[in-house]
């Protein structure tokens, strides 16, 4: 049985928003999988393991731009709408994600900012700097390091590779309709 829950009554094909707005759902979810998945590892503090969740966003991005592409387009895509579908699907993709961070940093793991900032502050002696620096240094990451600011820093962080994943991938995965 094919998945109409796309399809609109009309029968017509559903705006690349609504589609993206539901994949990009399905994104934010594989994401809050993947992140708990690696807390429950006790590998989220690992550095190569931030890249494991960027290689889910750019797999679904290609998945559900193929999808848009050749399920709804016939086929084919042009460069900016491909850019576009898929700058959607991620941008919604972390704003689940952030509603998760929110609620991981104020709830689940509420200890779990310090233990960065933490490890943060050890990171800046390692370094060789001077207590000032590190003084001035923490009380910046401090300020940026908050359960409210973690979800905004999703969504920006997002946002901006989001658009260069994005931008690439329509490179490739643009097929346009010839004239004649």
């Amino acid at each position: 049985m094919e998945d109409n829950t796309l399809d609109q009554f009309d029968g017509s094909k559903p705006s690349s928003s609504k589609v993206a707005l539901i994949n990009g759902v399905y994104m934010g979810i594989a994401l809050i999988v993947v992140s708990l998945i690696l807390y429950l590892l006790g590998l989220n503090s690992e550095s190569y393991a931030q890249y494991f969740s960027y290689v889910v966003m750019i797999v679904l991005t290609v998945v559900f731009v193929l999808q848009w592409r050749n399920k709804y387009n016939g086929g084919y895509i042009s460069y900016s709408s491909a850019f576009g579908n898929g700058f959607l699907t991620i941008l919604f993709g972390a704003i689940i994600s952030a509603i998760y961070v929110y609620v991981f940093f104020a709830f689940i793991a509420p200890g779990e900012l310090q233990v960065m900032l933490d490890t943060a502050e050890d990171g800046l002696y390692d370094r060789g700097m001077s207590e000032q620096e590190i003084e001035m240094a923490m009380k910046w990451t401090k300020m940026m390091m908050t359960e409210w600011m973690m979800p905004i820093w999703v969504v920006v962080g997002s946002a901006f590779w989001g658009a260069i994943i994005s931008a690439i991938l329509a490179i490739f995965l643009k097929k346009e309709q010839k004239a004649f």
